[in-house]
């Protein structure tokens, strides 16, 4: 009788992570932060035109929220560099733990001034625009502002990764 053998080519694919818990490569991680910029812009710009529709502002911001709570649902379960628990820094070289820290102290700075920014535009919107436009104004800023926290330390750990060493090729 043989041994099935835990090293097995077979075996170790079987108990693979699935793709969403993957870090992904780096070129992986800038397109997955390109789109995901890329779509709630769209995303706010398809609510902002709806908005000059009969749609009513509560559907509004129930859609605005909704979309913008499924975006960082899937930043915040996926699995990334910067979402990886305490437990499972053993997974993480020095290099990469001390890349991480720099990211989120990096991300709070830049977070902070875009929020302090934000804040005083939706109030000049809130005061300075008709209607139902200057409240819905203000909390697509606040929604882009509450994205902005999910997905920058991400986005910048993937802009300061170094390249990857170029293979050497061997003179034969």
């Amino acid at each position: 009788m043989t041994e099935v053998n835990s090293e097995d080519p077979v075996i170790a694919a079987w108990h693979r992570r699935p793709l969403s818990s993957r870090v992904g490569s780096r070129s992986f991680r800038r397109r997955l932060i390109i789109a995901t910029y890329t779509g709630w812009l769209v995303f706010a710009g398809c609510v902002k035109f709806l908005s000059y529709g009969p749609l009513r502002p509560p559907w509004l911001f129930l859609v605005l929220i909704g979309g913008n709570l499924i975006v960082q649902a899937a930043w915040v379960v996926r699995r990334t560099i910067i979402s990886t628990p305490a437990l499972v820094d053993a997974e993480l070289d020095e290099r990469l733990i001390q890349s991480r820290n720099a990211a989120f102290r990096t991300a709070f700075k830049i977070f902070a001034i875009a929020a302090l920014i934000s804040w005083l535009l939706a109030i000049e919107a809130v005061q300075a625009q008709p209607n139902n436009q200057g409240l819905l104004n203000s909390f697509i800023l606040f929604m882009a502002v509450g994205l902005l926290a999910t997905t920058l330390p991400t986005f910048i750990v993937a802009w300061r990764e170094p390249d990857p060493a170029e293979p050497e090729l061997s003179a034969r």
